[in-house]
């Protein structure tokens, strides 16, 4: 058995979780999640001295990851949909007083949160969905911390934009 090497090892260790957890919101299922890490992983391994190489590593990897997460949806003849997963897993759903309200009120959110850019997206569904800190959402999409926090709070605007929540509360502070 080949020893693999100990910066990809630690790589594995520290992304894995999160890149499996990422896929999963995408493909609804948890074996194709893995697998699709799992052929991340591999791609990766077999170039890690040129990975290493690159300006950051680890937003080149996300890229990978988000491909083959692409590719698996495509090889079960889906796409990957956040919709379809996320607005009927909330916590919100499942404490509501009103589940259909709060259904319809999930279903607009993260219809919003796919109109957003890639990157925003990325940003919104690690920081929110899957609970990460701002640090480790840094990491795992190879940036700095400054720049989630800065693509939160567009991504967050964006989304006020969207749903129309901006403009109302505008005019309720133009009513009181």
């Amino acid at each position: 058995m080949t020893k693999l090497p100990l910066d990809f090892e630690a790589f594995h260790r520290m992304h894995r979780p999160a890149y499996v957890a990422w896929a999963r919101t995408y493909l609804r299922h948890r074996a194709d999640a893995e697998e699709a890490v799992d052929w991340a992983f591999e791609q990766l391994l077999t170039t890690w001295p040129q990975v290493l190489a690159k300006e950051s590593p680890a937003a080149y990897a996300w890229q990978v990851m988000k491909h083959r997460t692409v590719d698996v949806a495509r090889a079960r003849g889906r796409r990957e949909s956040l919709i379809e997963t996320a607005a009927f897993e909330t916590a919100a759903l499942r404490e509501a007083v009103d589940p259909i309200g709060q259904l319809e009120e999930s279903l607009n959110l993260f219809q919003a949160i796919e109109a957003l850019p890639e990157r925003q997206r990325d940003v919104i569904v690690l920081l929110y969905s899957h609970g990460h800190s701002v640090r480790e959402t840094a990491e795992h999409l190879g940036i700095t911390p400054a720049a989630v926090r800065s693509t939160a709070r567009y991504a967050r605007r964006r989304l006020q934009e969207i749903l129309g929540l901006a403009k109302k509360e505008r005019a309720d502070d133009i009513a009181r």
